[in-house]
């Protein structure tokens, strides 16, 4: 019995050893999330999070090894904030990694927002000449991580899913306490469920190198009429969201045919999904 026990031991330990390495930047918030819960099993996953400041971030970074297989940028902030300072940060944790982690492959989960508004669908081939801050921010990262040698840049839509924070879980928040809240009625984008987004990185991960690959469901829709859909599946009042709507209309929408296709995924749609379940 000692015996079977110890080779058991052994075995699985060996397996561990075995296993690739990835950091992966911001763990709380959606994609990073649902792919450490999804893959945890799969790969030795080290997670940072930005919660504790973003001082004390880029020292973790800095004190890191340099021995990851992947490493998965998912630093992110929402493309409404007012925060310069903090979205600032976003090229420069890129640049960061470009200096301080030398091996691994790189991946960068990007946004579709760094492509020209239109009203027809983008894929990964469209004109990159995005209008807004954080979509030029997000373009210049993508720039920064084609330094690397090896490097993915996975355009995603706006993600969403079950996750420790994000503005999905402000939407349900403010659902359960019918509180109002205000969301972008300006720029349109493709909702994608974390798990699908999860699923492409993974497969993409050995699949393909220096290139980019779009991420987004079919539904395109703005934040607010996101959260709108959300309200309207779960609750019967009236909706108390406001809408922000004092700019220039923006459509991102995209076209994620390719991903479709390589990896034959059918991605999650709003109308699949029973979000009484997710309040809970």
């Amino acid at each position: 019995m000692f015996t079977n026990k110890l080779y058991i031991y052994l075995y699985a330990r060996i397996e561990f050893l075995n296993m690739k390495s990835i950091l992966l930047l911001d763990g709380d918030e959606s994609f990073g999330f649902r792919f450490a819960k999804d893959f945890s099993d799969k790969y030795k996953i080290h997670l940072l999070f930005p919660r504790s400041g973003i001082e004390n971030y880029l020292e973790s970074i800095m004190v890191l090894p340099d021995n990851f297989d992947y490493i998965i940028n998912n630093f992110n902030v929402p493309f409404y904030s007012s925060n310069v300072a903090y979205m600032n940060m976003i090229d420069k944790i890129q640049e960061l990694i470009n200096s301080r982690l030398k091996n691994g492959k790189k991946i960068l989960i990007s946004n579709q927002m760094v492509y020209a508004s239109s009203p027809e669908l983008k894929t990964e081939e469209h004109i990159t000449v995005p209008e807004t801050k954080y979509g030029k921010i997000m373009l210049n990262t993508e720039e920064l991580v084609k330094d690397n040698a090896h490097y993915i840049i996975i355009r995603s839509g706006m993600i969403y899913g079950k996750c420790t924070y994000n503005i999905y879980t402000d939407i349900l928040t403010a659902i359960r306490g019918n509180i109002s809240l205000k969301l972008d009625n300006r720029v349109t984008l493709n909702p994608v469920l974390n798990s699908d987004i999860s699923m492409v990185v993974e497969m993409a991960m050995d699949d393909i190198d220096r290139d980019t690959i779009n991420v987004g469901g079919d539904d395109a829709m703005t934040l607010y009429q996101f959260g709108r859909h959300l309200y309207d599946s779960v609750r019967e009042d009236k909706c108390p969201f406001i809408k922000i709507e004092n700019s220039s209309v923006l459509n991102y929408s995209m076209d994620s045919c390719r991903a479709r296709k390589m990896y034959k995924i059918k991605f999650t749609g709003l109308e699949d999904i029973d979000f009484l379940n997710f309040m809970r």
